[in-house]
């Protein structure tokens, strides 16, 4: 999947000119974190987002600093600061030069960029010009869509698999993993309930391999029989179901 494919296309932007106070309004009403900011001739120049209104002198949250930090700082700085609670237009308090990404950059790429650098929305840009933008939210609605296009699959699907060919899935499945405790752990299937038992060191490799079964299975019948041995003391714990 590509950015292409879940991005909002045709975004709603401002530009440099617009009022602050209007920005705030369309964040407001179209229940969004930021907007693209657009010069003259229609190009992408920068992107507004709500923790650029955090610090406003209507408010009185502009940053203070004691008189003896100011003196670590250049007056560029501290001039940009002021600026940035003060200015009455989107160009003055914008991110200039924002990420951007293009409409076939990998959704794992996209995904990265919002992580590595704390953002909730990036850009789709072609020729300099932008086509698009990607948001969390974007992100979550292909992850619904591709649930429901799933579960309607199943239904119309739907037929009955025999608890040996669940018990042979479950197993190829966990010999795939890096994490699974391949030698240590037993599966039994009986009328599509799953019996797991064996040894493991580490209490997530519990909630791994119940998570795998699920995948397999659709629901939570397991019966989790699964020792946990503490690596350092050797305490054994067993599941209680």
């Amino acid at each position: 999947m590509i950015a292409a494919n879940v991005m909002t296309t045709s975004p709603v932007t401002v530009n440099e000119n617009t009022p602050v106070f209007e920005v705030v309004d369309l964040i407001l009403n179209l229940k969004i974190s930021g907007l693209p900011v657009l010069d003259s001739d229609g190009t992408m120049v920068g992107i507004v987002t709500e923790g650029d209104l955090l610090r406003r002198r209507e408010l009185g949250t502009e940053i203070k600093r004691p008189y003896w930090k100011e003196l670590l700082f250049s007056p560029g700085r501290l001039a940009r600061d002021y600026v940035q609670s003060h200015a009455s237009y989107a160009g003055e308090i914008m991110t200039a030069n924002p990420l951007t990404v293009s409409p076939e950059a990998p959704l794992d790429e996209v995904i990265s960029l919002m992580e590595n650098h704390n953002i909730k929305r990036l850009p789709v840009v072609k020729a300099d010009q932008l086509v698009g933008i990607v948001t969390r939210v974007d992100i979550l609605k292909a992850l619904h869509t591709i649930w429901v296009r799933d579960r309607d699959n199943e239904s119309a699907d739907k037929k009955k698999i025999d608890d040996e060919s669940i018990k042979n899935e479950i197993i190829e499945r966990v010999q795939s993993q890096p994490w699974a405790p391949k030698s240590n752990i037993r599966i039994t299937v009986n009328n599509g309930v799953v019996d797991i038992d064996g040894v493991i060191w580490d209490e997530n490799i519990r909630a791994a391999l119940i998570t795998l079964i699920e995948e397999v299975t659709g629901n939570g019948d397991i019966h989790d029989h699964l020792v946990f041995i503490e690596p350092i003391t050797g305490f054994c714990i067993a599941k209680q179901d």
